[in-house]
């Protein structure tokens, strides 16, 4: 039986659409931050952030594979269920009555309008799947190219972590899955060739306007 004060955190947790998503998606299968920030559309410094607190209500835990890449998944599911009834089944309000001046809308009405709904969301999917093939595209093309310029791969993930917002070495390693003396390297010879600069204690991608300055 849940104490009150656990059902209070768990439902805290629920109330959050965000973590709600990431709760779905580690349904199907456990997720390293990364891959969370890229399917959902989300800062990766936010998915830590969400984890973080599920994890410390017992929601997800994760496992490292042989790279030290993180997985997080869920090692309690619930879903949330509300039923609302009358405190006086005598004194409830009784059900409002359709009349002649004031009729419902009619059903074909409301099938219009679902059909409407499934149609822009159908316009919406189709849109998003053409935006993550570009992303994908480009992800790629940042991979292949960086053979080039950049040392290994985990420079071109550290990049890849820092397009959505600044975040710190910790921050970066975790979203990453990679060793902190191995970031803390690569953060330096980024900032190095001038790709990257730190302010505070958290590392950004430098503006093509700095870059081009320098």
């Amino acid at each position: 039986m849940f104490e009150q004060e656990h059902i209070a955190q768990l439902l805290d947790i629920l109330g959050n659409r965000n973590r709600r998503r990431i709760i779905e998606l580690l349904r199907y299968k456990p997720c390293f931050v990364t891959e969370i920030s890229d399917r959902l559309l989300l800062n990766p410094k936010a998915v830590i952030e969400h984890l973080a607190l599920m994890q410390k209500e017992d929601v997800v835990s994760f496992y490292q594979d042989e790279k030290r890449r993180k997985y997080y998944y869920l090692i309690q599911d619930f879903r949330l269920s509300v039923e609302m009834q009358p405190k006086d089944e005598q004194k409830a309000a009784p059900a409002p009555v359709e009349t002649e001046e004031e009729p419902a809308l009619p059903l074909t009405d409301k099938i219009m309008q679902i059909r409407s709904l499934l149609s822009a969301r159908e316009k919406l999917i189709e849109h998003l799947e053409a935006v993550e093939k570009d992303i994908d595209s480009k992800m790629e093309e940042i991979m292949a190219g960086g053979r080039n310029v950049l040392n290994n791969n985990i420079e071109a993930e550290i990049l890849l972590a820092l397009i959505y917002a600044p975040l710190t070495p910790i921050e970066i390693a975790d979203s990453i899955g990679r060793s902190i003396p191995d970031v803390t390297a690569s953060l330096r010879s980024l900032v190095s060739k001038g790709y990257l600069e730190a302010s505070s204690g958290r590392y950004s991608l430098v503006e093509p306007k700095k870059q081009a300055a320098k």
